[in-house]
């Protein structure tokens, strides 16, 4: 019997998603091949992989890119396209962006909140090393609940509807800023603008930082909130690093004008796993009231699983020429033309990976 033909190519531009291609191709059926290629490849290597390829899965497109006229889809494997130059971009293809992360943000930003409050770590820490200070029987000071505590939300988009959701059983004061309107019935206890937000911050033990960085929300974050939600105030940073402005952090931190932060996005990224590169440009690992992690919140099996059932829905629909979910860039905007209304975002619910 022979076989079909496949009809569709799709390359992998990239490490992300590179170790998944044969699920993805699986995933596509027969009429489907996917290929791989590297961001750091060969010109010719690079072109031949590209070449009658009608989507590519990629967090680059850049000038070394080959732009093929077949290409209708740039999908970006995660919510950021920072790295995509749209001058690069083929005319015809669409840049699109996936979540799925929610949960997982969210779960980090509780589950530090909590570690915030009861310090199991280092009580952990300090008891293998034959201390029983932080027992009772020893006069120890009792520690915190967040029971009780006022948490703010910074941007009221997925992660932090999901974030409502999962305090809400806590117990906690919800309080939310975000640029547009939150409706009735969200799950906050009060609502701000976000040039309000010194307001709200001083109302908060807690500040979650879940927006979008733009040129508007860069430095949104600044020594006037940090310095409103004070000495006893923790902040929580999973959005972008540069929505937080890192000078004010930095002194603010160093002077403990700030009670705390935990860290998940910085300001600056290295090249490459092995570099020695701070992710900063001041010396925060040296802090004692910072908890620092390397951009690691959002990256879990859940995600993996959702991710890859909403790329691989987008790529079906780019081959048959349907709509696209998520489009960020289009054609006809970057020619100047209003877009056609796109279909909501939706991230298909594989059941998978939700630990």
């Amino acid at each position: 019997m022979t076989r079909r033909a496949k009809s569709f190519k799709v390359v992998i531009h990239g490490d992300s998603f590179a170790d998944r291609q044969a699920d993805i191709e699986t995933a596509l059926g027969d009429k489907f091949c996917v290929v791989a290629v590297g961001l750091g490849a060969a010109a010719e290597e690079k072109q031949a992989a590209f070449d009658d390829a009608v989507a590519a899965i990629t967090v680059r497109y850049d000038a070394a890119t080959p732009a093929p006229a077949s290409l209708r889809l740039v999908q970006v494997p995660g919510i950021g396209w920072d790295d995509i130059d749209l001058a690069h971009v083929p005319p015809g293809a669409n840049v699109c962006n996936v979540g799925g992360h929610e949960t997982g943000v969210a779960e980090y930003a509780v589950a530090q909140i909590l570690e915030w409050c009861h310090r199991l770590r280092p009580a952990e820490e300090s008891f293998r090393r034959g201390s029983w200070e932080r027992s009772s029987r020893f006069g120890a000071a009792p520690h915190r609940e967040l029971s009780g505590s006022t948490v703010g939300i910074v941007g009221f988009g997925a992660i932090g509807r999901v974030l409502a959701r999962q305090l809400r059983g806590f117990g906690v004061r919800i309080l939310a800023a975000n640029r547009s309107p939150i409706p009735d019935g969200s799950g906050v206890d009060g609502r701000f603008a976000l040039n309000d937000l010194p307001a709200m911050a001083a109302e908060c033990d807690f500040l979650v930082v879940a927006l979008a960085l733009t040129r508007e929300t860069r430095g949104l974050v600044d020594r006037a909130a940090l310095d409103a939600l004070g000495a006893k105030g923790v902040l929580v940073n999973v959005a972008r690093g540069p929505v937080v402005d890192e000078t004010a952090l930095w002194q603010a931190l160093s002077d403990r004008r700030l009670g705390g932060a935990v860290i998940d996005v910085w300001y600056r990224y290295p090249p490459a796993e092995d570099s020695d590169q701070r992710p900063g440009h001041y010396p925060f690992e040296t802090l004692p009231n910072l908890v620092m992690t390397p951009h690691l919140s959002g990256w879990t099996a859940g995600t993996v699983e959702r991710r890859l059932a909403f790329m691989v829905e987008n790529i079906r629909r780019a081959a048959e020429a349907r709509p696209l979910l998520n489009v960020v860039s289009s054609p006809s905007a970057r020619a100047g033309r209003k877009p056609p209304e796109a279909p909501p975002a939706h991230i298909p619910d594989t059941g998978r990976g939700k630990q």
